[in-house]
C-alpha cells in the first residue's frame, strides 16, 4: 500500500482536512507516496467518440454505459503504454483494425452481468479470430476455427478461459495459449512449439508468489498488524499503525508524539475517518480516490484474487541491475508498475503516475512471508520519505467490530489495548532473508 506523507501533519484539525490528505494504498508492505495522485486522464470528446464508435461496431448490443467506461480505460492504457498511437488516434489512416484485440479486451472487461455471458463469448471469439489473422494463419483464422480453439482452451485451462471471457489476459499471454491449444489438435508426432526463454508476466507473477512465501503461509494469514515509523522529506517523524482483516477490512492510525492525529478505516461496505475530538464520519469511495486500495488485503502479485491483469512491459534497470517490469492493472482501470529482481524475485520497487517511485530493501521473512522492512518514496521533485517497518504481527485476533463506526468497547485511540491481545510469538522482529538491495 502507499501512504501519503502529507496525511501525517500534526496540525490536522478537522475530518475534512484529514481526509483531503489521507493515505493512499497498493500492496502488502507500506509504501510512501507524494501527497496526491493525479486524477484520471481527461480525453477529448473526439477521442472518446472515435473509440466508442469503434467499439460499437465490434459490439452493437453493448450497453452505452459499458461502452463509455471501456473507451475511457482503453484511452488510459493507450496513453500509458503507447502515447505515440494516442497522438495519431484522430489522424487519417487509423482505424479500429489497428487496435482490434485491445478494444475487444476492454469491452469484455466491462461486461460483468450474467445476462451478458453470450456477448462475452462472442467478443472472445472475435478476439481470437483477430489474433489468428495477425499470426498469418490464413484459412485457419475463421470464426469456426476461433470457436474451436476457445473450446480447447476451456478444456485445458478453465482459469485462462475465464480470463479470456472477462478481458483479463494480455495478448502476449493469450497467443502462446492459443498456440498450445492448436498444437493439441495435431498429430502427436508433430513437435510441440519451443517455449520462449523469456518468462511471461504469468511466469514472473507465479515465481514471485512461490519465492516470497513458505508453503501455504498466505492461507494461514487471516489478519495482521503493521507498526512502523515514517520520516518525511522535512525530517518530521510519525508512527503508523495499520490493521487488516480478510477480505477487505482495514484501519489506519497516524500518531505524532504518541498522539493520534487521524484514523481512516473500512468495514467491508463503507469507509470512515476520525480525528481527535470528533465523531467517526463516513466518506465516499469517490472522495478517497486511490486510498480505497488500502482495502487490498495482500500484495496483488501474490495472485490471490483474479481481479488483476498482469502484463510484462519493457525491462528496466535499478542501480545498474536488470529488473522485470510488470504492469498491474486493476478491474477499475487503475494501474502501477511492479519492479521485480530477476534473481531473488523480490519486489524491489514500484512506479506510479506523476513521477512517483518507490524503492524496497531490507527484506526479511516473517510469518512465512518475505517483506521489505525499508521503503523509500521519491516524488517528481526529488523529495524523499522513508518508512521503516518495526513490527509485523500475524493473526492478532482482530474482530469485525474494530473496523466499524458503531460504538463498541474498543477505544479508537487506545492501541495498547489491541496490541496486548497479539500473540508475542509471531510479532517478534523478523530475521533477514536477504541483504538490503
Amino acid at each position: 500500500m502507499v501512504l501519503a506523507a502529507s496525511a501525517l501533519a500534526s496540525d490536522q484539525a478537522t475530518p475534512a482536512a484529514a481526509g483531503a490528505a489521507a493515505p493512499v494504498a497498493g500492496a502488502l508492505s507500506l509504501k510512501l507516496a507524494a501527497p496526491s495522485e493525479p486524477a484520471a486522464p481527461k480525453f477529448s470528446e473526439a477521442q472518446l467518440s472515435r473509440v466508442s464508435g469503434w467499439m460499437r461496431e465490434l459490439a452493437p448490443s453493448c450497453p452505452p454505459a459499458a461502452l463509455a467506461a471501456a473507451a475511457q480505460h482503453f484511452l488510459e492504457e493507450l496513453q500509458w503504454r503507447q502515447p505515440g498511437d494516442l497522438d495519431r488516434l484522430l489522424t487519417d489512416g487509423v482505424s479500429a483494425k489497428d487496435f482490434s484485440s485491445m478494444l475487444l479486451r476492454h469491452l469484455a472487461a466491462q461486461l460483468t452481468a450474467a445476462p451478458q455471458a453470450a456477448l462475452r463469448e462472442e467478443l472472445a471469439r472475435q478476439r481470437v479470430q483477430v489474433l489468428l489473422a495477425q499470426g498469418g494463419s490464413g484459412s485457419a483464422s475463421t470464426a469456426q476455427a476461433a470457436a474451436g480453439l476457445i473450446e480447447k482452451l476451456k478444456g485445458t485451462s478453465d482459469v485462462y478461459y475465464r480470463r479470456l471471457l472477462e478481458g483479463r489476459i494480455e495478448d502476449e499471454d493469450l497467443i502462446p495459449l492459443l498456440a498450445d491449444a492448436r498444437q493439441a489438435g495435431t498429430a502427436s508426432a508433430q513437435p510441440a512449439p519451443v517455449k520462449p526463454k523469456e518468462p511471461t508476466a504469468a511466469d514472473i507473477v507465479a515465481e514471485f508468489s512461490r519465492r516470497n512465501q513458505k508453503d501455504l503461509a498466505l492461507d494461514h494469514l487471516r489478519a495482521y498488524a503493521i507498526d512502523g515509523t515514517l520520516t518525511d522529506a522535512g525530517g518530521h517523524e510519525s508512527r503508523l499503525l495499520l490493521f487488516k482483516l480478510r477480505p477487505d477490512r482495514f484501519r489506519l492510525h497516524i500518531l505524532v508524539k504518541d498522539a493520534t492525529q487521524y484514523i481512516l478505516s473500512a468495514d467491508g461496505t463503507q469507509f470512515w475517518q476520525q480525528v481527535p475530538g470528533g465523531a467517526p464520519q463516513l466518506v465516499s469511495r469517490e472522495s478517497l480516490g486511490p486510498r480505497i486500495y488500502l482495502a487490498e488485503f495482500i500484495n496483488p502479485l501474490f495472485g490471490e484474487l483474479e481481479s488483476y491483469t498482469f502484463n510484462r512491459i519493457e525491462d528496466g534497470t535499478l542501480d545498474g541491475r536488470k529488473i522485470y517490469r510488470i504492469s498491474v492493472l486493476r478491474a477499475n482501470g487503475s494501474h502501477y508498475v511492479a519492479c521485480i529482481d530477476p534473481d531473488t524475485f523480490h519486489e524491489v520497487g514500484e512506479e506510479y503516475s506523476g513521477g512517483i517511485g518507490v524503492r524496497y530493501s531490507d527484506f526479511r521473512e516473517v510469518a512465512g512471508l518475505t517483506m521489505a522492512f525499508r521503503e523509500e518514496t521519491t516524488d517528481a521533485k526529488g523529495h524523499k520519505d522513508v518508512f521503516v517497518l518495526k513490527q509485523f504481527t500475524a493473526n492478532p485476533g482482530l474482530v469485525q467490530e474494530f473496523f466499524e463506526t458503531t460504538p463498541h468497547d474498543l477505544n479508537y485511540f487506545a492501541f495498547e489495548q489491541l496490541a496486548a491481545r497479539a500473540p508475542a510469538s509471531v510479532s517478534a522482529p523478523a530475521s533477514p532473508v536477504a541483504k538490503p538491495l
